[in-house]
C-alpha cells in the first residue's frame, strides 16, 4: 500500500471515529486536564474533582504474568487515581477485569516504605456500549462491603463504576455525556469543551496530523506487543534458540535474552 493510500485510509478512519473508540478517546483526553476533569465529574457526580494529570494508553508491567494498558489513568489533587476504560464488548468489561485493573493501578500508588494506610482512593470506571447489568440505569457503583455489619462499606478506598453507554437521556449529565461519546460529527456534540476538542482533531490540519501520529504509534505498539507475546511463547516451548527467536521476530537479541531471564519474586 502506498503512503498516499494509507494516509487517505487514516483520514477516513479519523472522520468515522467517536469518543467511544479507544484510539480517538486517547487523543481527546491524553494530557487534557479540563476534558478529563469534565468526564470524571459527570461520571462520579463529584463537582470538586480537580485533575492534576491525565495519561492515555498507560502501560503497567507485571513480572508475574499479564500486563495491562489503560485507556486513561488520571490523578487528582488529593492523589486519588482514576482508570477509565471504554468497552464495546461486555466480556471485555468483566468484573474480574475491573478487579485486575484496580489491583494493577494500586501497586503504582505507594512508594517503597510507605504504610498501606497511605494508599489513596482508586476508581475503576468502565464505559460500556451496552448495558452491563440490564437494568437501564445510567451507571452502577460498587464497593466492598461487610456482610455482618448490614453491608456497611469496608472503606478500603477501592471503587468500581460501570457507565451504561445506552443511556442517552440528554436531560441528565451522564445521558448528555453518553450522547456526545457516540457522536461522529463534532457539531452534534452538546458539551462545548468536548465539541471544540473533537472539531480540532477531526477538522484541522494540525489535529488530523496529531491523530495520524497517534494511530501510527498505537499500531507500532500493538505489533511490538504481539511480537513479545510470541517471543515469550517460543521461549516457553524451548524449541528455538534465543538467537533464532530474535531473528524470526526481528527483535534485538539482548531484548529476547532479557525476556528469557527467570523472574524473581
Amino acid at each position: 500500500m502506498s503512503e498516499a493510500t494509507q494516509h487517505e485510509k487514516d483520514l477516513q478512519a479519523i472522520a468515522a471515529f467517536r469518543m467511544f473508540d479507544d484510539t480517538f478517546m486517547s487523543a481527546v483526553f491524553d494530557g487534557r486536564i479540563a476534558e478529563t476533569e469534565l468526564l470524571l465529574r459527570v461520571v462520579l457526580n463529584q463537582d470538586n474533582i480537580q485533575v492534576e494529570s491525565s495519561k492515555s494508553q498507560f502501560s503497567i508491567s507485571n513480572i508475574y504474568g499479564h500486563e495491562v494498558k489503560l485507556d486513561i489513568l488520571a490523578r487528582d489533587h488529593r492523589g486519588k487515581a482514576y482508570n477509565v476504560e471504554v468497552q464495546r464488548v461486555l466480556s471485555g468489561a468483566s468484573v474480574q477485569r475491573a478487579r485486575f485493573n484496580g489491583a494493577m493501578v494500586d501497586v503504582t500508588l505507594l512508594k517503597k516504605g510507605e504504610p498501606h494506610q497511605n494508599l489513596p482512593d482508586r476508581y475503576t470506571i468502565f464505559i460500556t456500549e451496552d448495558d452491563m447489568f440490564g437494568k437501564e440505569l445510567p451507571a452502577y457503583h460498587a464497593c466492598n462491603k461487610i456482610d455482618e455489619l448490614d453491608n456497611a462499606p469496608l472503606g478500603d478506598g477501592g471503587f468500581i463504576v460501570y457507565v451504561n453507554g445506552q443511556f442517552r437521556n440528554t436531560d441528565t449529565p451522564i445521558g448528555k455525556l453518553m450522547h456526545d461519546f457516540f457522536c461522529v460529527n463534532a457539531d452534534e456534540i452538546l458539551n462545548p469543551l468536548l465539541k471544540d476538542r473533537v472539531k480540532y482533531l477531526k477538522e484541522t490540519e494540525g489535529g488530523r496530523k496529531e491523530m495520524c501520529e497517534i494511530m501510527e504509534n498505537l499500531m507500532e505498539s500493538r505489533i511490538k506487543e504481539e511480537k513479545i507475546a510470541l517471543a515469550k511463547k517460543e521461549i516457553a516451548l524451548g524449541e528455538l534458540t534465543l538467537a533464532q527467536i530474535a531473528r524470526t521476530l526481528q527483535l534485538p537479541l539482548a531484548f529476547v535474552e532479557e525476556l528469557a531471564k527467570p523472574k524473581s519474586a
